[in-house]
């Protein structure tokens, strides 16, 4: 299921595409979520210190932690935040 929803996000060319569908499906409270957990990947890879970021954004060290192990472990986000990075 998570394949088949990838490759139609994927076939979207805009982000205000993507951000309709997103919008649609989601609840207000899942968006702010992802929105929030995307952000502490953005800090990390900034090298933004953990609890830093956990204070700065109100969430749990654990919660930071784990995007710290997706970080490393995910080369796909590392691609995509490198790009954002210009």
């Amino acid at each position: 299921m998570l394949e088949n929803f990838s490759k139609s996000l994927a076939a979207l060319k805009t982000a205000k595409e993507i951000n309709e569908v997103l919008k649609g499906i989601l609840t207000h409270s899942e968006i702010k979520d992802l929105s929030l957990r995307w952000q502490i990947l953005i800090d990390l890879a900034n090298n933004v210190p953990q609890r830093t970021i956990s204070k700065e954004l109100g969430v749990s060290l654990c919660k930071v932690t784990r995007g710290s192990k997706v970080l490393k472990e995910n080369s796909s986000i590392k691609k995509i935040l490198k790009n954002m990075k210009g």
